[in-house]
């Protein structure tokens, strides 16, 4: 949607990130990758650097990459500001690590926000997120060939819907995002 902030969580060398920037440049107000590893990261970085350097300059929407965790730091006010969120990281599949970036993502992400996983599902209360009074509805998922596995993968997206009597942006009348 027209003002949308793009979060691509374990965004690796930056290929979802800078595509949204350069397809949806007139449209998002941000596109931001958040990524753990050092290397990827730099990357990122150097893809970006090659982007500006073209002639003719293709219109962009503005990308930022961040090196670290969504968990904390730099990387979780990533997540605060996100209208959209991507993760197909692999790492997140293990069940403790998977719990704790549902948990941030349940008690962080703005109202309203849209969610895409690969093949993870999200449950907010299984994650030990009850408490933030948010949950994630399903609105859509498709199963599908996977290019990079040979098998398939399930796209889940979801709407983080937070109960207005609990949580973060309680007691509000407004706020929600559409």
């Amino acid at each position: 949607q027209r003002g949308d902030t793009l979060l691509d969580v374990g965004s690796g060398v930056g290929r979802l990130v800078l595509a949204a920037a350069l397809l949806h440049a007139d449209t998002l107000r941000n596109c931001h990758g958040v990524e753990i590893s050092p290397p990827l990261h730099d990357a990122a970085i150097a893809a970006r650097v090659a982007l500006d350097s073209l002639s003719p300059s293709p219109p962009v929407a503005p990308v930022e990459f961040t090196c670290g965790s969504v968990l904390d730091g730099a990387g979780l006010e990533a997540v605060e500001a996100a209208d959209v969120l991507f993760s197909y990281a692999v790492t997140w599949a293990s069940g403790e690590t998977h719990s704790r970036l549902v948990r941030a993502l349940a008690e962080r992400l703005p109202d309203g926000a849209r969610v895409i996983s690969i093949d993870l599902a999200l449950d907010a209360q299984a994650a030990g997120a009850a408490e933030s009074g948010a949950r994630f509805e399903l609105l859509h998922q498709l199963t599908g060939p996977n290019e990079e596995t040979g098998g398939e993968a399930t796209g889940l997206v979801y709407r983080l819907v937070r109960d207005r009597r609990r949580g973060k942006g309680g007691g509000t009348a407004s706020g929600g995002r559409p």
